[in-house]
């Protein structure tokens, strides 16, 4: 594949993210205000699965909030409100939309459920009238994995997590903090910030559409890079030496930059897992921290 065959990809594979998070904006939306809203109905609960659960959330509207604490309990609380533009679309709304909470030997799910869904981790929206948004915030066990995902309304958070990630988003930012495993993370319209209490053991993949990714990272770092941004630049904390670039490199202070190009393949200290991090409309940073 040529090289503009490559940047060709990329912008239409961002014009069709672009378009779909639009789309699910607007339908959700609408084009008037919403009038009628619903108390708020709070779903808590304890649940006792081990040292290093599985903890899946598919939400559609609204933000989740993840925190690895000790202990084998999960603790977890999810507020729902649905706002309607009529009466009788809220209380459609108020039948249809629900909570499914479902423990199993390896973890937890829970799941917004209603018309909207075609399977899982499908969605559709055909402007029902109403709008479902839930809040989840949970206390995990630090060893936990977990697989966090949002289309509108909300951050994406996890702290102190320490297995597996996979987190999605749509229009909203992804903020991961104390992390001691690797992943994924990836939105269209925010920012990525991952910050690592060690450095990843296994590969990790981080994008964005319109956003900067920031990762923070530890002293001796053994990486493969594969890095892209076509509106933007990649800085570094670390020594790299570059294995192919479509940029160039520069020393701005104590950073490293590649200009902007089409891809960068770079390895720090020995080379080791890969972190392939790439955005279309932003910048990337690689900070080491202390």
């Amino acid at each position: 594949m040529t090289q503009r065959e490559l940047e060709t990809k990329l912008a239409i594979g961002a014009a069709l993210a672009l378009a779909f998070a639009l789309s699910l904006a607007a339908a959700a939306q609408g084009q008037g205000d919403w009038d009628y809203r619903s108390a708020p109905q709070v779903t808590q609960r304890t649940l006792t699965l081990g040292a290093a659960p599985r903890i899946v959330v598919d939400n559609l509207n609204g933000p989740i909030t993840v925190t690895g604490d000790g202990g084998a309990q999960v603790r977890f609380t999810a507020t729902e409100t649905i706002r309607a533009r009529s009466q009788a679309a809220l209380a459609r709304g108020e039948r249809e939309v629900k909570l499914d909470v479902t423990p199993g030997a390896d973890g937890l799910k829970l799941y917004v459920d209603g018309p909207f869904r075609c399977g899982e981790g499908c969605t559709h929206w055909d402007n029902p009238g109403y709008e479902p948004e839930f809040t989840f915030v949970l206390h995990v066990p630090r060893g936990s994995s977990v697989d966090l995902r949002t289309v509108n309304g909300g951050e994406v958070r996890a702290t102190g997590v320490e297995g597996h990630f996979r987190v999605r988003n749509v229009n909203g930012g992804i903020a991961l903090a104390d992390l001691a495993g690797a992943g994924e993370a990836t939105t269209v319209n925010g920012p990525v910030v991952a910050r690592f209490a060690s450095n990843p053991a296994s590969n990790c993949r981080f994008r964005t559409v319109n956003g900067k990714i920031s990762l923070y990272l530890r002293p001796g770092l053994n990486a493969s890079l594969r890095l892209r941004t076509l509106n933007g630049d990649v800085y570094s904390d670390f020594a790299t030496t570059p294995v192919a670039t479509g940029g160039t490199a520069d020393r701005e202070g104590r950073m490293i930059v590649f200009r902007r190009g089409r891809m960068t393949a770079a390895r720090i200290g020995a080379g080791g897992p890969t972190l392939d991090l790439r955005t279309l409309n932003g910048s990337i940073f690689l900070h080491a921290t202390k």
